[in-house]
């Protein structure tokens, strides 16, 4: 054994969690857009504080709803 342990929310070298600006990027969106509908609650996070995570998972599972970007820009 190496003795080094993986980070916690990290799987095969990549988070489960994701940052506003790779939310901001996966979605063509400027970070600015991705913070106000996360504000709004038009984006799935957890809030801690004034901190927002994003669960990748919870990311995936939204976009594969129908009608989820026109409700993004409104």
């Amino acid at each position: 054994m190496s003795g080094k342990r993986k980070p916690r929310g990290h799987v095969a070298n990549r988070s489960i969690y994701g940052s506003v600006d790779e939310l901001a990027n996966e979605l063509g969106i400027s970070r600015q857009s991705a913070y106000a509908a996360l504000r709004h609650g038009k984006i799935p996070s957890i809030r801690l504080g004034k901190r927002f995570i994003i669960p990748r998972s919870a990311i995936a599972e939204w976009l594969r709803r129908p009608g989820v970007a026109p409700g993004l820009t409104s």
